[in-house]
């Protein structure tokens, strides 16, 4: 099982640069670096709802409370919120990183492939794009109704799966949603840091460099 922003794939122009043009094309011109900032201190402040709970309404929601964070002098961040979800539910807007096909590919005869993630039905259209992810079964938090790392989110993954849940592993980018929601769901699960670094809380053993790493750890 695999997270997937971060993960298998990234938006591709990066999200600031993005997020700067859908500015610009409605009169709000923003200073790329002012717009990271933003960006971050928003997925911050509205990260998921406090209950962990999650539907389209509430993704839909959730992005025009970061999109007006980020656009605070706009007087059109509503008009800015409808282009940007437009743009990122194109598969165009996003690329795979070099080790995730690979590793699908090598994964794929022998295990059942899944995706859980915290997004919300666009990744449907998006994931399809590659035949690798369009073969994987998708778990998105808008759907599900919880999102990661609530344990109602890991239980029903494993209830799908109709495994128990230390039959399966989570591989994703995320301390807390990944590494520590998926241990504490009784997963196993490696923690994904493609700078070697891992918090002080994950262990090294538990920390991979590339998702290639996985394929030596199975075989």
């Amino acid at each position: 099982m695999f997270d997937a922003v971060g993960t298998l794939i990234y938006p591709h122009p990066s999200v600031a640069s993005v997020y700067q043009s859908a500015g610009v094309a409605l009169g709000c011109d923003l200073p790329i670096e002012t717009i990271r900032t933003r960006f971050r201190e928003a997925l911050t402040l509205y990260s998921v709802s406090a209950d962990l709970r999650s539907d389209e309404t509430m993704e839909r929601e959730r992005w025009r409370k970061i999109v007006t964070h980020v656009f605070a002098e706009s007087e059109q961040p509503d008009a800015i919120l409808d282009q940007l979800w437009r743009h990122f539910a194109q598969e165009k807007s996003w690329s795979v990183y070099q080790d995730a096909l690979p590793t699908l590919e090598a994964l794929s005869p022998r295990y059942r492939i899944g995706l859980a993630s915290n997004f919300d039905q666009r990744l449907r259209t998006v994931a399809g794009h590659w035949p690798s992810l369009a073969d994987a079964l998708l778990f998105v938090s808008s759907e599900v109704g919880w999102a990661k790392p609530s344990p109602k989110f890991f239980s029903l993954v494993a209830q799908v799966l109709q495994l128990q849940p230390h039959q399966i592993l989570l591989l994703g980018d995320d301390p807390r949603n990944d590494y520590h929601g998926a241990i504490a769901a009784g997963y196993q699960s490696l923690f994904l840091s493609r700078d070697g670094e891992s918090p002080s809380d994950i262990e090294a053993s538990a920390t991979i460099a590339s998702l290639t790493d996985v394929v030596k750890r199975l075989s």
